[in-house]
């Protein structure tokens, strides 16, 4: 068994794991070093839609006061200070942004309108750099479409997130013939692609308000995205395109003797038995499995593969069990 796991550890430190390409490179490319007065000048007027209907936007947000809330993609600062002045001073906002110019400037002209209560964080282009379990609510408003690693974020957002967290997402409307110019070039998707991508990231639509006309205005919440049996939700065809492009693997956590009489090849394995040891000793670490993919376990039948991923999500990793075993996953067009 010894053997087995130090094959194991080697195999995963010698392959590694692909890193998710950006979805849009160069997106950001504006925010390095931004002026921060010329962007002010942009997102702080009339006639800018959210700017237009920013109070109708915050109460909708449904903001209990006393609360932590994330502003992320803060930008100038406009509803940090507004959803500082929502969440009272009990209440603490965090201005998220990528650039350390806007966190700045965010931050102080809330403290120049009095407000105490709010604080920066400077994230990066996959994370929002938060810690765990430490938001009740994070605040997404023309940003979305800015996440270079949708998955990634979403998914930072998911842990630090609070198990009641909800996000609300304010994001442009892309349609061919109704959308702007700027809109269709600067957006690499619309509403549906977005949503999917959230929804893959382990949340739920919560609800969605209809008061804005170039943008739509949604809340999630947290979701499993499991059966009553255990068995992840997503259709073979969202598990195929999420090997495809990096954001998952697969694990096979059948025996070894299993593995040698057939195998996919885009599985690596790590057998069930070998995890459990692994977890009595608290050493589930030295597998290097990717903290930051999804992990999709597959077993015979169904059954050691929700083992396998119940074990692995207690490690914080986002593991999803299929149902379909090494037969049936073949059927599916795997390979």
């Amino acid at each position: 068994m010894k053997m087995i796991v130090l094959c194991l550890v080697l195999t995963f430190s010698q392959y590694g794991f692909a890193q998710q390409k950006s979805v849009n490179p160069g997106i950001n490319k504006a925010f390095q070093e931004p002026e921060v007065s010329r962007f002010a000048e942009r997102f702080e007027r009339e006639g800018r839609e959210v700017y237009d209907h920013r109070h109708q936007i915050i109460k909708s947000a449904g903001i209990e006061p006393g609360i932590t809330i994330a502003d992320v993609g803060a930008g100038t600062g406009l509803f940090t200070r507004l959803l500082a002045k929502a969440n009272g001073a009990d209440g603490t906002v965090i201005a998220v942004d990528i650039a350390k110019e806007f966190v700045d400037h965010a931050v102080s002209s809330a403290r120049e309108e009095g407000f105490t209560n709010v604080r920066g964080q400077v994230c990066l282009a996959d994370s929002v750099e938060l810690p765990d379990d430490s938001i009740d609510l994070v605040f997404v408003c023309d940003t979305y479409h800015h996440f270079e690693f949708p998955y990634k974020t979403m998914r930072s957002i998911w842990k630090a997130l609070k198990p009641n967290g909800r996000v609300v997402l304010v994001e442009f409307h892309r349609e061919e013939g109704k959308s702007s110019d700027w809109i269709l070039g600067h957006l690499r998707a619309g509403q549906d692609v977005f949503v999917n991508e959230i929804k893959q990231s382990g949340f739920e639509v919560a609800s969605e308000k209809d008061f804005l006309e170039t943008s739509y205005f949604m809340t999630f919440k947290k979701s499993q995205r499991t059966t009553p049996e255990g068995h992840t939700t997503d259709s073979y065809e969202a598990v195929k395109e999420n090997l495809d492009n990096k954001t998952a693997i697969l694990l096979d956590v059948r025996e070894e003797r299993e593995w040698k009489a057939g195998h996919l090849k885009s599985a690596k394995l790590s057998p069930l038995s070998v995890m459990q040891e692994l977890e009595l000793k608290n050493k589930v670490k030295e597998l290097n499995l990717p903290a930051d993919q999804i992990i999709y376990t597959h077993c015979r039948s169904g059954v050691r593969s929700v083992s396998a991923a119940e074990l692995l999500k207690k490690q914080g990793y986002d593991a999803r069990a299929l149902k379909a075993g090494f037969e049936g996953l073949l059927k599916a067009g795997f390979e």
